[in-house]
């Protein structure tokens, strides 16, 4: 899966910018079986927005937002839609249903944690956004929140694409530590990997 931390579209290919958009206008028209055609395709964007949209709604946000059928919420989950996926004000799925009213969701969206983080988890995420900067600088725009979605499944992993380095990070979960690989097309190797926990993070 894909994790989409740039909020400038300026760092971002035109092409590239419709195709997005269009998958953005799909989710907030609620046209399912186009989402669900175009994830066929791009199985990683399920849980992408629209490049610097301020609300951050991901495809499981706008359909907590519709209200949508309990089969198109389960149908993306199944995709790899992640309930703990936050937006720009820092709602997951789960609330926006819940202020919207659509209590039929709210049981299916609620997050069900199968792993947990390194204790304490704030400092891991803080120590993991300091490996990121320290390799991509100003690149990085939006990086809260990225440890979560490791929690909703056994293995997760999550790539994040940063345009500026040519390549970006891939992330999992070790057993007590988050193990990152930073890569980029531009390497004649491939790449360097980091182990972070909740006390700093080192070269592997």
């Amino acid at each position: 899966m894909e994790w989409d931390g740039l909020t400038d579209r300026g760092q971002f290919g035109e092409e590239y910018l419709r195709e997005r958009d269009r998958f953005a206008d799909l989710a907030r028209d609620a046209d399912w079986d186009a989402v669900f055609e175009e994830l066929g395709r791009r199985p990683e964007w399920a849980n992408l927005p629209r490049p610097g949209l301020r609300s951050g709604f991901a495809p499981l946000h706008q359909a907590a937002w519709h209200g949508a059928d309990f089969a198109v919420v389960s149908r993306l989950i199944a995709h790899g839609a992640w309930r703990t996926r936050r937006a720009r004000d820092g709602g997951r799925a789960v609330d926006v249903a819940r202020e919207r009213g659509h209590t039929h969701l709210l049981e299916l969206l609620e997050p069900v944690p199968v792993r947990t983080l390194p204790a304490p988890a704030h400092e891991l995420e803080r120590h993991f956004h300091a490996l990121l900067r320290d390799h991509a600088g100003h690149a990085l725009e939006r990086t809260e929140h990225l440890l979560p979605p490791l929690t909703e499944g056994p293995d997760v992993g999550v790539v994040f694409p940063v345009a500026g380095m040519m390549g970006g990070f891939t992330y999992r979960l070790g057993p007590d530590h988050l193990h990152v690989h930073a890569h980029s097309r531009m390497d004649y190797s491939d790449g360097s990997r980091y182990r972070v926990t909740a006390t700093g993070w080192s070269g592997l």
